[in-house]
């Protein structure tokens, strides 16, 4: 019996490969390119081409993760992770009570919290695709659908980046808490890719993603943005 309680408190501290790298490294860069985005709305520059380059990044990486969580390493599927509104809630009532399992991937209530941050970050891109500040900044859309229309477009445009801001926040505020408060390391997995087993419900999950299988999804997300706007009859940057 001894043997085995000993066992069991080795096996807790013992450290796996959770994050695969393209899932890190997707969401580093979309946090550079939605900040990247953000301040170059502020440049002195009429076409806003940054602006625009940050825009097209944010919805290729968007996209890029719908389809990594298909094709993607087990703990960055969507499968493994998504949870109906009753689990969301089991798990956050356990949460208040302290008795929330552990999970080595997304938990239900963080695994919310992904879709809700990528589903903000496509649709924010898409209102760019259609606005226009009426004078030399535009979307590749905002011609045909009507001054009245693209001038929506980028009102809601404008204001939906406070939404995206404030997911971000909560998003951040959570993580602060389970990495002092509850002491899971989960801001330094999302660097390394490693954490501890801890007794976590789900660790048989775990199966890295490819690197080649990344590249094709990526790959295959900058094609629907490309061919997207332009088989459309949009154009990526009219004035190059």
């Amino acid at each position: 019996m001894t043997y085995r309680s000993d066992e069991a408190e080795d096996r807790q501290h013992i450290t796996i490969k959770v994050w695969d790298l393209p899932t890190r490294l997707f969401k580093w860069l979309l946090v550079g390119l939605v900040l990247t985005a953000w301040v170059s709305s502020g440049f002195d520059d009429p076409a806003m081409t940054v602006h625009k380059a940050a825009g097209y990044g944010v919805l290729i990486l968007a996209i890029y993760r719908l389809l990594w969580g298909v094709f993607g390493g087990t703990t960055a599927r969507f499968s493994n992770f998504v949870r109906s509104p009753r689990e969301i809630m089991n798990y956050l009532q356990a949460l208040r009570q302290h008795r929330a399992r552990i999970y080595l991937g997304h938990n239900p209530a963080g695994g919310a919290m992904v879709i809700a941050l990528i589903a903000a970050c496509v649709l924010q891109p898409l209102l760019g695709l259609f606005a226009s500040d009426g004078v030399t900044a535009s979307g590749p859309f905002a011609d045909m659908v009507g001054d009245q229309i693209s001038g929506w477009a980028s009102t809601i445009h404008g204001g939906w980046f406070y939404v995206i801001l404030g997911l971000a926040i909560v998003h951040i505020a959570v993580n602060l808490y389970y990495q002092f408060v509850k002491r899971e390391n989960l801001i330094g997995a999302m660097i390394t890719g490693r954490k501890q087993m801890a007794g976590s419900v789900d660790e048989k999950a775990v199966k890295q993603g490819s690197l080649p299988r990344a590249a094709l999804c990526l790959l295959a997300a900058f094609a629907i943005v490309y061919f997207g706007v332009t088989l459309a009859g949009g154009v990526f940057f009219p004035q190059m």
